[in-house]
């Protein structure tokens, strides 16, 4: 008796053991809801490594711009070894997983020493041009856009150290780049994920001029273009109309004060646009009249010099009066073109030059107040 008692005894601690290490087995080998995000681990054979030297160049406002700062290489050769799958147990929502998984690349302390380097160089060209902080947040925003756009069928996301040594990256590269300095420069920054679209932008905080209902203004990163102004089209013709999600990455205090410039540069974009539109026919046209008028004068003037030699005056006389009515209305219709290609050439000149200085708003505004027509 006294033995099955033990029996019975050894049996159900068993089963308690037994129990208690399925569900400590199964919480560590399969947890029921867990995120394993991407992580970097230098590369130990490169930690005695000298630093790669980034220097790039770039255009800003009125000069061009070097950015020089180093990279430690165990970190780059640790971060493109690295695993940039994100595991997912359990009922997570992509766009949960997806949020821890960008927040711990950008944020990941191996890129501490990167983030460090590279907002020193750029301070000292805030302090050497005397940058206003609107200003250098645009500087640091045109040195993104100015990166190389590369993109692979796929290329899983780079780690931010990986876009700033290889000069490129495509949209989620530059992005999570551009958000982990913005970030440490104070300023409440979120990534805009359009899964619609497969693109990415970057908000930062703004006093107004936000996106949609984001809270945020929109800063393009794949090309040249000014903070708080969405991107027209992406690659393809592709417009962006889907609404993004918002991935929060920090709540800073600093805030965006240009927008009502960014936005005033934006309207006179569209609106010099419409007039070229609109004028383009009418400069065609009365163009068009103007040529058929100086054929129609010069074989006039060719019959009166043909007149004039056969000695008939009265012939001559009548001629000559019309040929200089069609002169003055030729000289009034060519004064009317001459005013009316004068608007369009301006027009034109204000829309290509805002095209190709979106990498300086400051001078770019004073441009287009300077030049619009009232």
């Amino acid at each position: 008796m006294h033995n099955r008692f033990l029996k019975l005894i050894g049996t159900f601690l068993f089963i308690i053991i037994l129990a208690l290490s399925t569900v400590l087995i199964s919480a560590v080998f399969f947890p029921k809801e867990a995120v394993i995000v991407p992580h970097i681990t230098p590369d130990l054979t490169r930690l005695q490594s000298s630093p790669v030297i980034i220097s790039h160049q770039f255009p800003f406002e009125k000069t061009t711009i070097n950015l020089t700062f180093p990279v430690n290489v165990s970190v780059y050769e640790g971060a493109k070894q690295a695993d940039k799958a994100t595991t997912v147990y359990g009922n997570i929502s992509e766009t949960i997983w997806l949020s821890q998984s960008y927040r711990a690349m950008i944020q990941d302390p191996a890129q501490d020493s990167t983030y460090t380097a590279l907002l020193a160089a750029a301070d000292k060209i805030r302090l050497r041009q005397k940058l206003s902080d609107d200003e250098y947040l645009e500087l640091i925003t045109v040195y993104i856009q100015s990166l190389r756009y590369e993109t692979r069928e796929q290329n899983p996301v780079k780690f931010p150290v990986e876009t700033v040594v290889d000069n490129a990256g495509d949209c989620d590269d530059k992005s999570l780049l551009l958000a982990g300095l913005l970030s440490r420069e104070g300023y409440p920054v979120a990534l805009l994920l359009f899964g619609p679209e497969s693109h990415m932008a970057v908000g930062v905080g703004s006093d107004d001029y936000h996106y949609k209902n984001t809270g945020y203004a929109f800063v393009e990163t794949t090309n040249y273009s000014f903070i708080g102004v969405p991107t027209d089209k992406l690659g393809g013709n592709l417009t962006l109309y889907s609404d993004p999600v918002i991935i929060p990455i920090s709540n800073g205090t600093k805030l965006f004060s240009s927008g009502n410039k960014t936005t005033y540069i934006y309207d006179m974009y569209v609106l010099s646009d419409q007039k070229v539109k609109e004028l383009e026919p009418q400069v065609k046209s009365i163009g068009s009249d103007l040529t058929s008028q100086q054929e129609k004068i010069a074989q006039l003037e060719s019959q009166i010099q043909e007149i004039r030699n056969t000695g008939n005056s009265g012939s001559y006389n009548a001629q000559v009066a019309v040929h200089n009515t069609l002169v003055s209305d030729y000289n009034t219709q060519l004064n009317t073109y001459r005013k009316l290609f004068a608007r369009y050439q301006n027009y034109a000149l204000i829309h290509n030059y805002i095209l190709e200085h979106m990498y300086d708003r400051k001078g770019v505004f004073e441009y287009v107040k300077k030049n619009m027509p009232v």
